[in-house]
Order: C-alpha cells, then sequence, then structure tokens
C-alpha cells in the first residue's frame, strides 16, 4: 500500500515509517494537517495514518477535508493519537476517521490492522471494478435498446396504424416489445394487419419480430396476396435469425369490395370474428406453426376465409392478455376478455378493457408483452365505396378516347399458360404502374381496374369458371378449390395486357387493354338495360365501368378496352 504518514513529532514520525516501510509499504511524510492534505491530493495514497494533536490544521480537520475531496473513494484513515478521551475519539470517527491506535505504538497491533485494512481495500477495489464494469454494461445495453426503438419506431409505420378501422394496444412488459402490430393498405384498398410475438419480451424478442416489417409493408403495397407476404416473411426469418427461434404469427385482410375476411393464423390465441352486439360468430383458431419453425417448402400457407353479411368487428390479441395473471395466480382469461368485449360499447371496449386488466393485476406488472388488434368491417354495407376519382361525372366522350390522343409511354406484358400459374402478374404490373407520376395518387383505382378486367380474362377467358360457383355458404371456397385445379392443370393459352399513357384534349389518359385466347362472352348483354332479364350482372365490370371513364369489348368479348382519368384537365 501507499501510505500517508502524519505527525508533527519527528522522531514518532520517522519511527513510524521505518516499520511501515519494513512491512513492504511505501510512505509518504507529513508534519501537520493542512500538509497532509496536500500530500493526498498530489499522491493519492491508499492510507493515512495520522495524529490528532497537531499544529496549523488538526486531525479531524485535515481528515474531514481528504474525505470530502475523495467523494465516493474510499480512504481509510486510521489516527494514532494518545488521546485517552473517549469523547473526542468518538467525535473525531464520526467525523470521518475509520479506526484509531494508542500511543505509545504497539507495533504487533499496527501491523495487525494494515492486514486488515488492506485485505478490506483490495475488497473495495474489487467491488469499484466489477461496479465500473457493471456500468459499463448497462450503458452499453441501454443503447442497444434505444438503437433497437429507433429502429423498430421507424420500421413499423405507426401513421399507417391510424386507419379509421382499426384500434389496437400495445403494451411492453419491459421497455422493448417483442409483440408487433402493423398494418398497411393494399392498391386496392384492402385493410392488412399483422400481429406478431416473438420468443420471450425485451430487446431479444424485439429483434425476433424486426425481419417482419420490411417484406409486410413492401409487398403489401404492391397488393401482393396474404400467402405471398407469408413465403417471403417465413423466408426472412428462417434466414436471419439463429436456428431455434420463432414467431408466432396472425395476418388478417379485410376486403369490403368482396366482403371476405382473410386470416392466417400461426401459433397465436384464436382470432374471433364477433357481431355488432360483440357476440362471436366465427372463430379463426390457430392451424399453422409460426414462422421460422419449417422450410417454406413445406408451410402451408393457405388462408381461412369468412363471407359477412353484417357489419362487424376482427378481435385478435397475444397471449399475453390472456395469460396476464392477478397476485392471486389466476390468468386474466380469454372468456374474460370476450365477455368484457359483449358487454361494452364499441367505441368504449378499448378503454374498459385496459381498465379491466388494470384491476386485475392489481398494480403489479404483466409479465409478458401485451398487444391486441379490433378491426371493423362491413362499414360500407349498405352504400358504394368512396372513390377517390370520380369518373363518371367527368367522362369524355368515347370518340373523344378511342384513337386518339398522343401516346406519352407504352408497357405491354404477354404471359403463357406456364407463366399464369406463378407470376403474381398485377403487383408485379403495378410496381410499374407507381413509377408513373401522374398515376400514383391513383393506384387504388387503377389496381381495381387491373385486378377485375385481370381476373375476368383468368378465370372466365382460360379457365371457364363459372361465377355460380360462388353461390352459397361454402360457395367462394368451392370456387377457389376450383379455379386452383384448373390453373394447375391449365397447358394452353395467353392473356396480353397493353397499358398506355395518353395525352387527349390536354389531359392524362390511362388506356388498358386486356385480351385473352378464351372463346369471350356475350358482351353485348352487359349493355343491355338494368331492367333486362337477360343482362349480364358481373359485379367486377361494374366497378370498373363506375371508375372508368368507357368500357369496350371489341370483336368476340374476349378483349377489353378501358380508359381511365387519373386528374384533373391540365391547363
Amino acid at each position: 500500500m501507499k501510505i500517508l504518514v502524519v505527525d508533527d513529532t519527528e522522531a514518532v514520525l520517522l519511527l513510524i515509517s521505518r516499520f511501515i516501510e519494513a512491512l513492504g509499504h511505501s510512505v509518504i511524510q507529513a508534519r501537520d494537517g493542512s500538509e497532509a492534505v496536500e500530500k493526498w491530493r498530489q499522491y493519492q495514497p491508499d492510507l493515512v495514518l495520522m495524529d490528532m494533536m497537531m499544529p496549523v490544521m488538526s486531525g479531524p480537520e485535515a481528515a474531514v477535508a481528504i474525505k470530502e475531496e475523495a467523494g465516493q473513494s474510499w480512504v481509510p484513515i486510521v489516527f494514532v493519537t494518545g488521546v485517552g478521551e473517549e469523547n473526542r475519539l468518538a467525535d473525531a470517527i464520526e467525523r470521518g476517521a475509520d479506526d484509531y491506535i494508542s500511543k505509545p505504538v504497539n507495533f504487533r497491533v499496527l501491523e495487525a490492522k494494515l492486514k486488515a485494512f488492506n485485505r478490506t481495500l483490495e475488497l473495495n477495489r474489487k467491488v469499484r471494478e466489477q461496479s465500473a464494469r457493471l456500468a459499463s454494461y448497462y450503458d452499453a445495453a441501454e443503447e442497444e435498446k434505444r438503437v433497437v426503438r429507433h429502429l423498430m419506431d421507424q420500421m413499423v409505420n405507426a401513421e399507417r396504424l391510424n386507419d379509421p378501422l382499426l384500434d389496437y394496444w400495445l403494451s411492453p412488459a419491459e421497455s422493448l416489445s417483442g409483440d408487433l402490430i402493423a398494418a398497411a393498405r393494399t392498391p386496392g384498398q384492402v385493410l392488412y394487419v399483422l400481429l406478431a410475438d416473438g420468443i420471450g419480451h425485451g430487446l431479444t424478442a424485439a429483434l425476433n419480430v424486426l425481419p417482419l416489417t420490411q417484406p409486410f409493408y413492401s409487398m403489401a403495397e404492391k397488393g401482393y396476396s396474404l400467402s405471398d407476404i407469408l413465403v417471403e416473411m417465413n423466408n426472412k426469418v428462417r434466414q436471419v435469425l439463429p436456428v431455434g427461434r420463432f414467431v408466432a404469427t396472425v395476418l388478417i385482410a379485410i376486403d369490403e369490395t368482396t366482403r371476405c375476411i382473410e386470416v392466417w393464423n400461426g401459433g397465436m390465441p384464436t382470432v374471433h370474428m364477433l357481431d355488432s352486439k360483440g357476440a362471436v360468430v366465427h372463430q379463426f383458431r390457430s392451424s399453422n406453426l409460426p414462422l421460422g419453425i419449417v422450410p417454406t417448402q413445406d408451410m402451408e400457407t393457405i388462408t381461412a376465409r369468412y363471407y359477412y353479411s353484417e357489419p362487424g368487428t376482427v378481435l385478435a390479441c397475444s397471449d399475453g392478455l390472456t395469460e396476464a395473471r392477478a397476485p392471486d395466480g389466476e390468468p386474466f382469461s380469454e372468456a374474460r376478455l370476450l365477455q368484457l368485449v359483449r358487454q361494452q360499447p364499441e367505441e368504449v371496449r378499448l378503454s374498459a378493457l385496459q381498465g379491466t386488466l388494470a384491476d386485475h393485476l392489481a398494480g403489479h406488472p404483466h409479465h409478458d408483452d401485451i398487444s391486441l388488434v379490433m378491426m371493423r368491417f362491413g362499414q360500407y354495407m349498405h352504400g358504394e365505396r368512396p372513390l377517390t376519382a370520380q369518373q363518371s361525372a367527368e367522362a369524355m366522350s368515347t370518340v373523344a378516347l378511342v384513337g386518339s390522343g398522343q401516346s406519352m409511354w407504352h408497357y405491354s406484358l404477354t404471359l403463357g399458360a406456364e407463366e399464369l400459374q406463378y407470376i403474381n402478374t398485377v403487383p408485379f404490373m403495378m410496381s410499374f404502374v407507381n413509377e408513373i407520376k401522374v398515376l400514383k395518387p391513383y393506384q387504388s383505382e387503377v389496381f381495381l381496374i387491373l385486378s377485375e378486367l385481370f381476373v375476368n380474362a383468368l378465370d372466365h377467358g382460360l379457365l371457364n369458371m363459372d361465377s355460380s360457383l360462388k353461390q352459397g355458404e361454402q360457395g367462394m371456397d368451392r370456387y377457389l378449390l376450383v379455379r386452383g385445379q384448373r390453373l394447375a392443370a391449365l397447358t394452353q393459352g395467353q392473356i396480353e395486357i397493353d397499358l398506355n399513357g395518353l395525352r387527349i384534349n390536354g389531359r392524362d389518359v390511362l388506356r388498358i387493354r386486356i385480351k385473352d385466347t378464351g372463346p369471350g362472352f356475350e358482351w353485348p348483354r352487359f349493355n343491355l338495360p338494368e331492367d333486362d332479364p337477360a343482362r349480364l350482372h358481373g359485379r367486377g365490370l361494374l366497378l370498373v365501368r363506375s371508375m372508368c371513364a368507357s368500357i369496350q369489348f371489341p370483336g368476340s368479348g374476349n378483349e377489353v378496352v378501358v380508359h381511365y382519368l387519373p386528374g384533373p384537365a391540365r391547363v
């Protein structure tokens, strides 16, 4: 140790110094309290042996000054004194001294005390080193959390969670959530919602769910199906996360146009369909493994569907909510959740749930992340879906549209039978459409028009599908099953798609032409009066006609040409 010896008596100072040096320690000498403080500042000794009664500054005064300057560092100060009055010794120890030894010095006792202080100093040094290391780890962990939180804020588009049909609640068990909620609208205005639950909670769980955001948002924006998004997310999870990591996931799509709700549930609690009174009318139980467990080629990506006829709500949550335990161990439970939702009006369900859970926990924290989404559907049951572009109100003359105008750009695509089986054509073409400045604000309408015309060409033109198959409770499932079988067996046929950007009378016009090699249909029936029983009632074509300035069927009906006006006339 490095020991500061302080005494105004030269003989005592030298005697103690020599003895300490003989024990193997280094010695710094001072002859009063003021010099002791200066030497302490200069040499930072490990221990101070100091007389109490000294000129200029007494031992207790010097001890107070040294202790104040040492701060959090422990510097043991031992008084070497002939003072026999116990009150004065006690007062000196209370003011900063750690021990005392009486004069004349018993060197055997001094040696023992120095050994004891040496052991204590060594232990104190280890504690300070470990504390510094822990503080460093803590700072690093906090920095990592800050970075991950920033990444999650950037990658989870909170703005899209403000969809008017969506209520959500995310409550992390720690500073970071291992649950993820994401929402996006496709170009066709289908609402996609992702609810994911990584293993555990906190930082590692948050890192597990981050890889899902990029494929979800990018593919939803282009109108890819839930199955396509699931394939990409499973690939991403298996590519990025270590072996043994997986993510329980539920993907939900609400299509107000077809009144269809699609759900894929992989390891999450049951998703409930509620009617307007909160009663359960349908359930989507987990029938798939979480993402990341099996290779993508072995993964089941077929979604479950429900076609609604009345407005209602989709309710989905993570197990952190239903398994949240009260102090006595009772879980919150799915039954209590459904009972609460059924008893509360729609507009206060979320706040009522939060209050009830807080009462259930009785001030204790929940030990797993909690996430919940409530998605309203059927909002346009009794009226036409609002369109951002009112084509019919400003329709141009068909004569002016057909065969006229200056061509600004042209995009053409022809797909054979083999390509039609695996290319998701409309999202593929939307990647191009979204790059055209004049079309980008109207991608929703363009997506719907392309989707309806392409589906007509493929389903009815090449696959010869009959729309009557859709009728009945299981009609759509039956239709999709037959469609999949015929598409897989398709060996002949082509579909041509032409997009042409025109400038007619000072305004932009999108001309879409789709032709298939099928036999066509009796298109004159489409133009019959509404009260004619022979009129062809195709919901898709009616939707297209309501959005476009013109729709024509040249030839036998296997070709359709529409003109769409994507904005106001240019001055």
